[in-house]
């Protein structure tokens, strides 16, 4: 299955890196690996997530890694990657576009 990274997804593994490397560019570097690791094992298996709970409705389904939530749905044969919002942060449909 392949992925595909949304603009804001692209946008939030950015700003994600960006935050935590004002204190470690190193555990930032490991953080983004460790987000991107978690998306090509959920595109290994796309029915392991569950639901987007704020979202029932939409069919997005979500992984978790560490703090974040990665959020992405599944058309034919290619995983998409919505966004990556931390535990703390809310989901608005905005987000979801």
């Amino acid at each position: 299955m392949s992925i595909a990274w949304s603009e804001q997804a692209r946008r939030d593994l950015h700003a994600i890196r960006g935050f935590i490397a004002r204190d470690s560019e190193h555990y930032a570097r490991l953080q983004v690996d460790r987000l991107i690791s978690r998306v090509e094992r959920a595109a290994a298996t796309p029915s392991g997530g569950h639901p987007v709970h704020e979202f029932i409705e939409s069919g997005l389904r979500e992984v978790h890694e560490g703090s974040y939530r990665i959020i992405y749905g599944v058309c034919a044969d290619e995983l998409q990657v919505v966004t990556i919002v931390h535990m703390r942060q809310r989901v608005t449909r905005r987000r979801l576009r």
